[in-house]
């Protein structure tokens, strides 16, 4: 694991550094650490980084914003709205404290509670330790706030275990917003804080992502809690489909939300759907 007074007496690279093309394979999430890097003391918005993009490769589109998150990897970037004009800006603040592959040491212990309670196959193929090498994965990833504690952790068989970081990976750019929502106690609020995290910065929310913090039940549908979001609790939620090469991207924009009910997201849509019910009945009388 990452010591945190390493990390504080580590100094950062140049901006011109070669050692910033170790740590990133694509050359354009490289250029946009170079970006930040040149940029400390005066942090730029999203918009300026499309721009530089668009000078340095020739384009510029939402993978170009995935870029300057995918940065995060490495490093530490803090986002928040200028004063003035109000418009998001990203600073390149230090080494990340949980850097992609990072990794902690689970005690023998607390391994020995997972199988206990949890069971020893595997949460996704339901493989035993017979067939497979069992290995103790958090649910949510520390990169994502996710805790070392035993709600987190679960059993996984060594080939979906690698293949859930291979995929999480993918996702650490968007970490801080899926940290700030995954976290919530029901579909409704996890996937509105999700919403709410990229209104925050002017972005549009990713459809996959949706799927992801809902975490929801078989009998669950984040498409009817978006529904639900926007019909039952008010909340303005407009969709966007855009298409690159020859893929359709579905987007989701937040663009004015409800404070969450006082009893709670799940009682507020019961109570809906008893009152429409109750309705329905009425006008059949």
């Amino acid at each position: 694991m990452t010591d945190v007074n390493e990390l504080n007496e580590r100094p950062l690279p140049a901006w011109d550094s070669a050692e910033i093309d170790t740590l990133f394979t694509n050359r354009e999430t490289a250029e946009a650490c170079r970006f930040l890097l040149k940029r400390r003391e005066d942090p730029p918005t999203m918009d300026e980084w499309i721009e530089r993009s668009r000078d340095v490769f020739g384009k510029g589109n939402v993978h170009t914003q995935r870029r300057l998150r995918e940065v995060r990897d490495h490093f530490r970037v803090d986002s928040y709205r200028r004063e003035g004009d109000a418009k998001w800006v990203y600073k390149l603040a230090g080494w990340s404290e949980t850097p992609a592959g990072d990794t902690v040491k689970i005690s023998g212990k607390l391994q020995a509670e997972v199988f206990t309670v949890k069971g020893r196959f595997c949460a996704m193929c339901g493989v035993g330790p017979k067939d497979a090498n069992l290995q103790i994965d958090h649910i949510v990833p520390r990169s994502w706030g996710g805790k070392t504690e035993l709600d987190n952790l679960e059993p996984l068989c060594q080939t979906h275990n690698g293949g859930k970081k291979a995929f999480f990976e993918g996702l650490n750019p968007y970490g801080d917003a899926l940290g700030q929502a995954i976290h919530r106690p029901n579909p409704w609020e996890r996937i509105g804080e999700l919403l709410k995290a990229f209104a925050e910065k002017s972005e549009f929310t990713p459809a996959e992502l949706i799927q992801i913090v809902a975490r929801d039940t078989h009998k669950g549908d984040p498409r009817k809690r978006l529904r639900e979001l926007r019909f039952v609790l008010g909340w303005d939620i407009v969709s966007h489909r855009t298409k690159e090469d020859g893929i359709t991207a579905v987007t989701y924009e937040l663009r004015a939300w409800r404070p969450w009910p006082a009893e709670g997201a799940p009682e507020a849509i019961k109570k809906y759907e008893r009152d429409r019910k109750r309705r329905k009945a009425d006008d059949s009388d």
